[in-house]
């Protein structure tokens, strides 16, 4: 279907981002929960390599600085 306003075609898409969320048009989440799999694993193994040598409080501090805050970000607009 195609949606023209002003002379301009409005083309379909299957998701867009916003605000760094990406949403799909069924609203299922599935290609934002990819990308955040993705960025969290990347994080996942410098963490790991650190962990022998930081104490317990340097690794909570390095955990909500990066994957609290990636995890937590736009969780207002999953309702």
């Amino acid at each position: 279907m195609q949606i023209i306003s002003s002379n301009t075609i409005i083309t379909n898409t299957n998701s867009t981002r916003f605000l760094a969320l990406i949403i799909d048009s069924s609203l299922s989440w599935k290609d934002h929960i990819t990308e955040l799999t993705s960025k969290l694993n990347k994080a996942c193994s410098p963490i790991r390599v650190i962990k022998p040598f930081m104490s317990l409080e340097v690794m909570k501090m390095i955990y909500y600085s990066y994957v609290h805050s990636v995890i937590s970000y736009g969780i207002i607009f999953g309702g």
